[in-house]
């Protein structure tokens, strides 16, 4: 994993985090949230995935829901 900060001001920044293929990003991500400090964070992404997990919270069923990806795919 690569990571580089490219901006920042009043307590806002924003971070560049280039993950190796196959790395895993939940794992990846975790360690360098807690090693930078970040408590809370909006994510973007481009790339690839061979197997992906999406979740959300569902605030009038007031549930954690998952949607699978089993498949490749790019964006």
């Amino acid at each position: 994993m690569k990571s580089r900060k490219i901006a920042g001001d009043s307590g806002a920044e924003t971070r560049v985090v280039i993950l190796e293929s196959g790395e895993e990003a939940f794992a990846a991500l975790t360690p360098f949230a807690n090693e930078a400090r970040i408590t809370a964070a909006s994510l973007t992404a481009i790339g690839a995935f061979e197997n992906a997990t999406v979740g959300w919270f569902d605030f009038e069923k007031k549930l954690t829901r998952k949607s699978r990806s089993r498949s490749s795919a790019k964006s």
